[in-house]
């Protein structure tokens, strides 16, 4: 499947953006994570130090109604275990539970915190759950004279920090969707707005590329874009007056040959005819052989003539009532000898109520004459070939289809151009030659007269080749030039 570049660059804009995000919302995550924890840390260093600061005020006071009061305010505090606070022998002088005030504890991180001469911090396990115990001096009148100790539940404070953080995950989770939204909606933006000149630039060089050399970008951008549109239009410039410098050379090479060949012609044919004397059998040959070969120069410059004449919209038409019928029964004798030849079943399918169409007689046979000599060129022996039509709305639809060696699917759209020939790799089609001119006159001839054509093949199946001519004369304003008298512009459609 072919992803254009706007795809491409929207997917790889989307992912960055997608990315950033996420990252800037993780990031915004930890940080406020972390901004908690470190506060929580600090207001339990804060509370400790008040604890201590309350304490050496009652010790000074000797009150401790004071510090009761205090203890008895700050037991509600979430995460906190206990907060008391130690005489110098370890006496619990005060605590957040009354019943412990007198008891005397010996555990290590009691005799740690009585040993401490500044803010400590432990760490301990209770039940399962892991204990945070702060621990600071009490000093009065420059002596130490008690310990202030808090501590506080690992557990709970971790569901006090999740459970601040649920109120910022939602504000990230917003302010990323957000910022996902319009940064998807801007790579969609930017994408369009680059693609679009590449679009316009690709759209311009197959253009150009399919024969409209007279065809320009439009530059509208002065970046490195806008310089390969100048580029282009300088290399198309520069093609069509190669292509026409081709087309007046072809043109008048054509013109100078038609005059010696002709005059050729007439000398070959005054001699066959005995009237600078008479011929042996061996000189009668040879002059056949070069009138032959005279007629088919003649008729490659014809071609020549007649592709020019297409190119530039100058061909003449002279339309008619044109019976296909009778161009079947034509062509059935014509090519009856080449289908013998070559052992070849040649059929015409043109039903008797097939209407007749508006048409240049000439032009018609030409075009069924070229379709069915490539029709018999690639056909092997054993082959059919069928001409056949028939009515379709207001226009009458001709095929010409063949069992020959097929073309292939790569080369069905080039097949038109001139010079262009499929290449044959197989049997005894390989020697086939041509001039590669006759699909190209029969696409200009049909298409003159406002008909289309097309093919359908098959590689060593066949092909077949489909055109369509109108019934009726076309309304004026959208007839073709038949260079005809009024009187002919008046006549009834057929």
């Amino acid at each position: 499947m072919k992803v254009t570049l706007r795809q491409k660059f929207t997917l790889f804009a989307s992912l960055l953006v997608l990315v950033v995000a996420s990252g800037v919302g993780v990031s915004l995550y930890l940080a406020e994570r972390l901004y908690l924890v470190q506060r929580i840390q600090q207001s339990q260093i804060e509370m400790v130090q008040v604890l201590s600061q309350i304490g050496r005020e009652a010790l000074a006071n000797n009150s401790e109604l004071l510090l009761s009061s205090y203890l008895a305010l700050v037991r509600r505090s979430r995460a906190l275990s206990y907060a008391m606070v130690l005489a110098a022998d370890g006496r619990i002088l005060a605590h957040s539970n009354v019943i412990l005030v007198g008891q005397k504890p010996t555990d290590p991180i009691t005799r740690k915190a009585l040993e401490t001469q500044s803010l400590l911090r432990q760490v301990m396990d209770v039940s399962g759950d892991q204990l945070i115990d702060l621990s600071l001096p009490i000093y009065v009148s420059g002596r130490r004279g008690a310990t202030a100790r808090v501590g506080y539940s690992q557990s709970a404070t971790r569901q006090l920090v999740d459970e601040s953080l649920a109120a910022a995950r939602r504000r990230i989770a917003f302010a990323t969707a957000i910022a996902l939204l319009f940064g998807l909606g801007g790579a969609l933006l930017l994408a369009y707005y680059i693609a679009r000149p590449i679009q316009h630039l690709r759209d311009g060089v197959r253009e150009i590329g399919e024969g409209a050399l007279h065809h320009r970008l439009e530059v509208t951008s002065r970046d490195e874009l806008g310089d390969l549109a100048e580029e282009v239009n300088i290399m198309a410039q520069k093609l069509e007056e190669l292509d026409q410098m081709k087309q007046d050379f072809v043109s008048n090479v054509t013109h100078e040959l038609r005059s010696p060949l002709t005059s050729l012609r007439g000398y070959v044919e005054f001699l066959l005819r005995g009237d600078a004397g008479a011929l042996n059998e061996e000189q009668t040959e040879q002059l056949i052989v070069v009138k032959n070969n005279a007629a088919r120069l003649a008729k490659f410059i014809d071609n020549l003539l007649d592709v020019a004449k297409i190119e530039a919209s100058k061909t003449e038409l002279h339309p008619e009532s044109v019976s296909l019928q009778k161009l079947c029964r034509e062509m059935l004798v014509l090519f009856r000898p080449q289908a013998h030849e070559k052992n070849i079943e040649f059929a015409g399918a043109v039903p008797e109520n097939v209407s007749p169409v508006w048409a240049d007689a000439d032009k018609t046979s030409e075009i069924l004459i070229n379709l069915l000599s490539n029709a018999f060129k690639f056909t092997p022996p054993q082959g059919r070939v069928t001409l056949s039509a028939s009515d379709e709305g207001e226009l009458v639809h001709v095929s010409v289809r063949d069992t020959g060696i097929g073309i292939p699917a790569a080369s069905l759209q080039s097949v038109f151009n001139k010079f262009e020939q499929v290449k044959p790799t197989e049997g005894l089609v390989r020697k086939t030659k041509g001039t590669g001119l006759g699909l190209t006159i029969v696409k200009g001839f049909v298409e003159a007269q406002q008909g289309k054509v097309w093919l359908e093949s098959q590689l060593n199946v066949g092909t077949t080749v489909h055109f369509t001519l109108p019934k009726f004369k076309p309304d004026a304003g959208h007839a073709f030039d038949d260079g005809e008298s009024e009187e002919a512009d008046l006549a009834r459609p057929v």
